[in-house]
């Protein structure tokens, strides 16, 4: 049976997390590694100084471990060193909050442990989901997502899923493509189409307020930049986008000289 790595960045607590763990059974054999704490907005960043610490965690329903690390910690640890054998697919996810438009694709941890994975050869797929404001205030207050409308976006997502993912295993990545980055968008149905889609080019400005005698981060607000449409374009269409990612460099005829 397929074996599958699930990674996040939202931490071990994740709402998302066990509800996935308990469809993705359906296609693959499950295993977790996923941060101790939340590491959002952490890229792929690899912890280079100090030890990284893990814990089995005893309630996920598949083996499963917590690193206190990033992201793509859990990613490289969880290929090749908790599980014995590496996995067949990474899927990294199911984000809390979208993950669409180039600020946010290369800032994400769920991204950034989807390329890790890719680093090592392996397909990985990135899923993000948006989250109504008042869902998200409830989530940075209390680490928790109650009520119809959460449990609902749950429900989707993850069985959303695991459908995508098993016709992937079936039929492999698209060709050229490190990793996919799918976002959910608000209102997902079973029949709501997924349409391959770049991403939005867009811009922020200062990330950062002070306080006192130092500065916390305060996100305003971003702007796009270049063609309007891209992958958030799609989800505020009710569509969700799928974009595969390369960072392999684009067509050009190696060799030739340049003049720079």
């Amino acid at each position: 049976m397929t074996r599958l790595l699930i990674v996040n960045d939202d931490g071990a607590d994740s709402p998302l997390l066990r509800p996935l763990v308990k469809q993705l059974a359906k296609v693959g054999d499950v295993c977790v590694s996923v941060p101790l704490h939340e590491n959002s907005w952490k890229a792929k960043a690899v912890t280079r100084y100090g030890k990284v610490r893990v814990q089995a965690l005893s309630d996920m329903g598949a083996p499963a471990f917590a690193v206190d690390g990033t992201p793509a910690d859990c990613a490289n640890l969880g290929i090749h060193h908790l599980f014995g054998e590496p996995p067949d697919w990474v899927v990294a996810g199911i984000n809390i909050g979208l993950n669409a438009g180039l600020c946010f694709v290369i800032n994400s941890g769920t991204v950034g442990a989807a390329l890790e994975a890719a680093i090592t050869g392996l397909p990985a797929v990135a899923f993000s989901a948006y989250l109504e404001p008042s869902l998200y205030q409830q989530w940075v207050e209390h680490r928790e997502l109650t009520g119809s409308v959460a449990e609902g976006m749950i429900a989707a997502t993850s069985q959303r899923t695991v459908r995508m993912m098993g016709k992937l295993i079936e039929h492999g990545m698209p060709q050229e493509a490190m990793i996919l980055n799918v976002n959910f968008p608000r209102r997902l149905q079973p029949d709501t189409p997924a349409r391959w889609v770049p991403i939005l080019d867009n811009r922020y400005g200062s990330l950062f307020k002070r306080e006192g005698d130092a500065f916390v981060h305060a996100y305003r607000g971003d702007s796009w930049h270049g063609e309007p449409y891209g992958d958030r374009t799609v989800l505020e269409n009710g569509e969700i986008s799928v974009t595969p990612i390369s960072l392999r460099g684009l067509s050009v005829k190696v060799g030739n000289p340049i003049d720079l």
